[in-house]
């Protein structure tokens, strides 16, 4: 250093030791501080990822809604799209499903007969609406049998049964006396905005809400899925919550069709649809949309979404085909709630829809022209697979969803469908149940069904003791969850038997 570099060295230390002791202090705590807030980053660095990643997504998500760079931290999905599991036969065997139908099913092409166009008053539920639309019902029996209600999962016993219909099958066609107006929009129904993964219990509050029930999704919820985390809840768990909880009745059926959702709402009946969805940043997913009007002449339903809104509270207007695509993600499937005085109304708006069957039956056909029409169409081979899963063929059903299988299912399909696990498990391929639950919890811990199934496929391998596990970690998710208590009741008192064409 030069001397005049040391001279000015020298008069900063001077200047530096004259420096009063409170100054001096303040120093020595500010580099102290300093020095624990770079110790403290560091740790934090070191820890925070995977503190993130063990909480639960709800917390995540608030977190990252609070700072926004944490989505760096989320967990990565292990696969873009469901593997191909290893018992899948080749495609060849699944084609022969599309040569001869099974059924003959003949197109809805009926002509919606036009009546005036309205709009109902809010809260209409009586014998007409405000425009007049005639909702009589000639020629339905004075005490008719309960309507089934198609319950879930199929290998365990259900509480409906049905009068099987015969092998040639027709669609439904429109009632001749139903006159079916140009547009009607409900009115009456209060608008929830869902909370978190609530989308299910959220629109059937809304649904219930016509009819003039009070709770929020909250009180749905607490029954549907008591864990806020659990990622879906079926079709058969929205009914059995109404029917169980409410006052009121619901069903559901599979194959639906865009003149039955018109002729129930042209009848006063909001209608529940299951679809598919993807929001802008994220993957494909389910979601619950709740119909409350339509308009031929714009093509176009007008719905409630608990996510994306209400549309000024008349309803987010989509086109048939946009709903349609949508839908047909989930074989066409549809709720309807309804007053248990009002069952008859409900049986004319149903139609051939009275039998699940029939459902069944149309949606496995439509599956079939769909997969004949694009044979690399994956969305149709699941849907083959679920209608003949509903119809009790597993054997086919396999077939059809090996080759779903072949053509990349999106990621989450098994958060929310499970007739892959039905079929195989029904035709003892339980190595394929266990390898599908595997990756399943390879994408998330909070699917009831997955543990269920995976407990079913132990269970028939002879492992109780896995089973009882299993049953009990789906039941810790969800205790309502029935199939898991009879299938744990079965395993510990020794009665448990193991698909039948095993």
């Amino acid at each position: 250093m030069s001397g005049p570099r040391r001279r000015q060295q020298a008069r900063l230390n001077r200047r530096a030791s004259r420096l009063p002791g409170w100054a001096k202090a303040l120093v020595a705590v500010g580099g102290a501080f300093f020095a624990f807030g770079i110790i403290a980053l560091i740790v934090a660095a070191i820890v925070f990822p995977p503190f993130f990643r063990n909480l639960e997504p709800r917390y995540q998500q608030r977190i990252i809604d609070l700072f926004p760079p944490a989505e760096y931290f989320k967990p990565t999905v292990p696969f873009e799209v469901l593997p191909t599991i290893s018992g899948a036969g080749n495609s060849d065997a699944a084609q022969q499903l599309l040569l001869t139908p099974e059924f003959t099913v003949t197109p809805d092409t009926t002509e919606a007969v036009a009546g005036p166009t309205s709009t109902l008053d809010e809260g209409a539920t009586g014998s007409e609406d405000a425009g007049g639309i005639p909702i009589g019902m000639a020629g339905t029996p004075e005490e008719p049998t309960p309507l089934p209600v198609y319950e879930a999962p199929t290998q365990v016993p259900a509480d409906a049964t049905w009068t099987p219909a015969p092998q040639e099958v027709a669609m439904a066609q429109q009632p001749a006396d139903i006159a079916m107006p140009v547009s009607t929009r409900l009115g009456g129904i209060h608008y929830e905005a869902q909370q978190w993964n609530n989308c299910g219990p959220t629109t059937m509050t809304m649904a219930l809400s016509y009819f003039g029930w009070t709770d929020n999704q909250l009180t749905a919820a607490n029954w549907m899925k008591p864990h806020s985390e659990d990622k879906n809840v079926s079709p058969w768990q929205m009914v059995r919550f109404v029917n169980d909880n409410t006052g009121m009745r619901a069903l559901y059926r599979i194959g639906g069709s865009e003149q039955v959702l018109k002729r129930l709402l042209a009848l006063n009946f909001p209608v529940i649809v299951e679809k598919g969805f993807q929001p802008a940043g994220e993957d494909w997913m389910g979601h619950y949309l709740l119909l409350m009007g339509y308009d031929d002449s714009a093509q176009t339903f007008f719905a409630f979404d608990s996510f994306l809104g209400h549309g000024n509270m008349q309803g987010l207007a989509e086109s048939y085909s946009e709903v349609d695509a949508a839908w047909r993600q989930f074989n066409r499937v549809f709720i309807v709630v309804y007053e248990p005085s009002r069952e008859a109304e409900l049986r004319q708006a149903l139609g051939d829809y009275v039998d699940p069957e029939f459902g069944a039956r149309v949606a496995l056909e439509t599956a079939r022209t769909e997969a004949t029409k694009n044979v690399e169409d994956k969305y149709a081979w699941f849907n083959m697979g679920t209608s003949y899963v509903a119809l009790k063929d597993y054997e086919n059903a396999a077939l059809a969803y090996d080759r779903a299988f072949q053509l990349q299912l999106p990621w989450r399909m098994l958060w929310y469908q499970f007739g892959p696990y039905e079929a195989y498990y029904n035709v003892g391929r339980y190595n394929d149940v266990l390898a599908l639950a595997k990756s399943n919890l390879g994408t998330t811990t909070y699917v009831e069904e997955t543990y269920y199934y995976e407990g079913l496929a132990f269970a028939a391998e002879g492992d109780r003791n896995q089973a009882l596990s299993n049953f009990d970690n789906a039941l810790r998710l969800n205790k309502n969850f029935f199939p898991a208590q009879e299938a744990r009741a079965q395993v510990q008192d020794g009665t448990f038997v193991a698909s039948a064409t095993s």
